[in-house]
């Protein structure tokens, strides 16, 4: 699939523009199904990423037996799937009862010796635990020799930007749903020092986020979008802010613009940031929704707007992770509907285009 792009003048009216790289895709991975049991229905919340030049995908909760609008309960899981993408059709490995609990919606840090998991939850608490996932001796292990968040945290977000991982928002209970400000760095450098409170940004406090970093230029940032606020009141609002974190002055800018990707997914290629999916509305007065949008946006961090927004032939999955290698990066399985989730593993390569 090619990308032509858009881009808009001040007062909306599109105006013809060329990327320099197009997307192709591959839909045709999904996760296997599991010993004896059906096919997979995937899971959402998953801890995904790269360990060597393998993919993994961890954790995650789905519904494994009835949706829950007919009394299905959700269960969450602790097995890990592991590929190597270098072939169109991935073959899987299964290792069941990996994780030390089962857990889903923490955050995915790649690293260079493996992926860490940070914070997280079960039906009944949120985790402060953070731990990595790698391979020795053609092993996966994990390694524990991590400082805890200073408070639990589940559906949070976060990045890696020069060696230092920020964590933001993301909720403390499951008893009392929360939306929190919480706005944390952990230096890689100095990790004995552990978990280090940052100023928050200027909004609303807020769960499932999408924020990404950018390393190159001469003033690398953190950026904070959309999400949604909420309270076990039952109040609920869903955000399409953005900010941008600066941590050489230490100091939030607001964003200008209309940022509608909440519970979606992005990622950094060059100076664009590129968003997928996320969910625009909620049912009055509920958590559920009707419906993701599988559109893909691609802002422009250089001129502060959107170049680019073009609707997929696919659902695109929310509540999950990207996993990015080089120009390949891979959605990996997540929710496409209220309580639905995929097994599909989608990929999908940036090509530059030819000038």
């Amino acid at each position: 699939m090619s990308i032509t792009a858009v881009m808009y003048t001040m007062d909306n009216l599109p105006l013809p523009c060329q990327l320099e790289w197009e997307i192709q895709w591959n839909n045709s991975n999904s996760l296997p199904s599991l010993q004896d049991k059906e096919e997979n229905r995937g899971v959402a919340g998953v801890f995904s990423g790269f360990v060597g030049n393998e993919l993994i995908i961890a954790g995650g909760a789905n519904f494994p037996d009835k949706m829950p609008w007919e009394g299905g309960k959700k269960n969450w899981e602790r097995t890990l799937y592991h590929a190597h993408t270098d072939t169109m059709d991935f073959q899987w490995g299964i290792i069941t009862d990996f994780l030390p609990a089962a857990i889903a919606y923490g955050v995915s840090i790649q690293l260079a010796e493996g992926l860490l998991c940070i914070g997280g939850c079960d039906m009944k608490r949120c985790f402060d635990d953070v731990f990595l996932i790698y391979k020795e001796g053609g092993v996966f292990k994990i390694s524990y020799d991590w400082p805890s968040l200073p408070v639990p945290l589940a559906n949070a977000t976060g990045a890696l930007l020069n060696n230092k991982i920020y964590i933001a928002g993301g909720q403390e209970k499951m008893s009392e749903e929360n939306a929190t400000n919480h706005f944390f760095v952990l230096d890689l450098d100095h990790k004995d020092k552990g978990w280090v409170a940052l100023p928050s940004w200027d909004g609303n406090a807020r769960g499932y986020a999408v924020s990404v970093a950018i390393e190159n230029g001469e003033s690398p940032v953190f950026y904070l979008f959309s999400g949604r606020d909420y309270r076990s009141s039952g109040y609920v609002e869903i955000l399409t802010d953005g900010h941008m974190y600066d941590p050489f002055v230490n100091r939030w800018t607001r964003l200008q613009g209309f940022f509608p990707v909440m519970a979606g997914t992005a990622f950094v290629h060059s100076e664009n940031i590129v968003f997928l999916g996320g969910v625009t509305k909620l049912f009055p007065g509920s958590y559920e929704h009707p419906g993701f949008e599988n559109i893909l946006r691609v802002y422009d961090r250089i001129s502060h707007r959107f170049v680019h927004e073009e609707i997929l032939p696919f659902s695109v999955p929310v509540t999950t992770n990207i996993a990015v290698r080089e120009n390949n990066f891979y959605i990996t399985s997540g929710e496409i509907k209220p309580g639905i989730r995929t097994p599909s593993v989608y990929e999908g390569q940036i090509i530059p285009l030819e000038k």
